[in-house]
């Protein structure tokens, strides 16, 4: 028989550890069903110190050290095993120590900037980051202290992880981003979305609500489910497998419509390289700073940035239609109980099996391409995508649900435990090598052909299948790979019974911009007064060395340059 998972999906997480598992645990004690596991899409907010809060992109009068450190020393473990991206509000230092992924503490894994995983015959592909045009095509040129601009640029999903997960030959599952993909919205009830995010309306109208990366991704990998955050809203949207959103392909996206065939593609591990300031390249007009209206309504959470208008796409996009998903939980008028007053917009027990279960079938996927190199696809055929989108953990929102997911026979076996993919463990080693240090564009190699009729760069499936089968006799020789419990803490904490609400000096007021009240004022985000008790000792180091990531790249046969400059 297969394999029924129960798959918790939370919305933006802002460092609500507690209130999130709370409500799991509620959950299990009302339905009598195990959650399997927990995945978090975004704006995780993993702080460890008061290096890890100057450098997470937030305005200063909502940075708290929040409860996540406990969890980093032990003091609390996680539940059920977690898995979670990067959103925009993160200590964008902790993530660059675990760029290819890693545990952040017991039972709670970052899935890195992009990566795929297996969980219980799950396939799981997740992208970090939301989509800003100016800092697209960069590479990764940010390096310590992370002052001004670098702080946000971390979390802004370059293209570079795009190209890794077009790489991709077999079909994905599950795909968890934080921005949602461009356009989603006209698949799912567009007019019920503009009721309640009314200011929304006129990006709907010129095509931009959106990351064009993730719908770039969603055109090409058509996963069974694609869960996002970020606009903190609930929305559920339906792609049918004969519809496209983003026929653009790889030059659709600015600044990739201009001709970049005079700059040289990036890679070169220059160890001298220190300040990542080479070859800057001036990309659209940066004059114009408007406030970014992709956070919320209240513009709290967002910080002003530098943003380019979008050229207008020629779309040939489905009119606004109503809502043709089934709402998987619908707890808009549920009362809260005692075990759930905190937090009420959490879950409730009446799920169905018929409406919400879904079965895994990867037999029918689309046959590859022969001409002159194969390049398959990880389409399956007749699949459609459900979109979920949630909102963030406060009373009242709708930020956590749960999903039940049927896993074949054939890919059931096994323990519930994280796995390492084969397959994308050959990407990266194919990928690696062009790893962009500087802000100059990414340009995909020369061995990457643009493909198929959306032009993308794509390696072949020989050149795929040569790493995969190092890959194979390397590190999967005895069959599954199970990620390894090798977390250990690198990073100093607050003492013990540090209170959450502590801002070690860095949060101040920064005016009344925007018209709700800032986290850590009585009925604000933080629900508690914010504490100024400065931090004693040394002040931590902004990148420390992680033997994670050391161990990975060995077993994977890479090399780590991003870490290897920062440290």
């Amino acid at each position: 028989m297969p394999r029924t998972l129960n798959i918790a999906i939370e919305g933006c997480c802002h460092g609500m550890l507690d209130n999130i598992y709370s409500q799991l645990l509620t959950r299990q004690k009302q339905t009598n069903k195990k959650i399997d596991l927990l995945i978090i899409c975004g704006d995780f907010q993993a702080i460890r110190n008061v290096t890890d809060l100057g450098c997470m992109s937030c305005p200063d009068k909502y940075k708290q050290i929040g409860g996540f450190y406990r969890y980093y020393t032990g003091e609390r473990v996680a539940p059920v095993p977690t898995i979670f991206v990067g959103g925009n509000h993160e200590a964008g230092n902790h993530s660059r120590e675990l760029y290819y992924g890693g545990w952040v503490a017991p039972n709670i894994y970052f899935m890195g900037n992009s990566g795929v995983l297996k969980f219980g015959g799950l396939r799981i592909g997740g992208i970090s980051g939301i989509f800003k045009d100016f800092d697209y095509a960069k590479g990764y040129y940010e390096r310590p202290p992370f002052r001004g601009h670098s702080r946000s640029s971390m979390h802004h999903a370059r293209s570079y992880e795009a190209f890794k997960m077009l790489q991709i030959r077999q079909p994905l599952d599950i795909v968890v981003s934080h921005d949602w993909p461009q356009n989603i919205e006209r698949y799912g009830d567009t007019d019920g979305l503009l009721k309640k995010k009314p200011f929304f309306e006129k990006e709907v109208e010129r095509g931009e609500l959106g990351s064009p990366l993730n719908a770039l991704l969603l055109e090409r990998l058509r996963p069974a489910w694609w869960f996002s955050a970020h606009l903190h809203v609930r929305f559920t949207a339906s792609f049918g497998p004969q519809e496209s959103i983003f026929t653009q392909g790889w030059k659709g996206i600015p600044p990739y419509e201009q001709d970049l065939s005079n700059v040289s593609a990036s890679g070169g591990f220059d160890a001298n390289q220190t300040d990542g300031m080479s070859g800057t390249a001036q990309i659209g007009n940066v004059d114009e700073i408007v406030m970014s209206s992709l956070s919320d309504e209240e513009a709290d959470l967002a910080e002003p940035e530098l943003e380019i208008k979008r050229p207008r796409m020629e779309l040939n996009l489905p009119p606004p239609k109503h809502d043709i998903l089934p709402a998987l939980i619908d707890i808009t008028d549920q009362e809260p109980t005692s075990e759930t007053r905190e937090c009420t917009g959490a879950v409730t027990s009446d799920l169905k099996q018929e409406e919400h279960s879904i079965q895994i079938d990867s037999t029918n996927i689309e046959p590859a391409t022969t001409s002159p190199a194969s390049y398959s696809t990880p389409r399956v055929s007749g699949r459609a995508t459900n979109f979920l989108a949630l909102d963030k953990c406060l009373p009242k929102r709708q930020f956590l649900e749960v999903i039940e997911i049927k896993v074949p026979d054939s890919a059931a076996d096994g323990e519930l435990k994280l796995e390492y993919d084969p397959e994308w463990l050959a990407i990266l080693r194919l990928c690696n090598p062009y790893l962009p240090l500087d802000e100059s564009p990414f340009v995909p190699p020369a061995q990457a052909q643009a493909c198929e009729a959306n032009q993308l760069p794509l390696f072949s499936d020989e050149q795929v299948d040569r790493e995969l089968e190092w890959v194979t006799k390397n590190v999967f020789r005895n069959g599954r790979v199970y990620v390894p419990s090798n977390f250990v803490p690198v990073a100093p904490v607050p003492p013990p019974g540090t209170p959450d609400s502590v801002s070690f000096g860095l949060a101040r007021n920064d005016g009344n911009r925007g018209r709700g009240r800032g986290r850590g004022q009585r009925g604000g985000y933080g629900h508690n007064q914010r504490n100024d008790a400065p931090w004693t000792g040394p002040r931590p180091y902004f990148i420390n060395a992680n033997p994670q990531t050391d161990d990975f790249c060995k077993m994977v046969g890479i090399i780590d340059p991003l870490t290897q400059l920062l440290r």
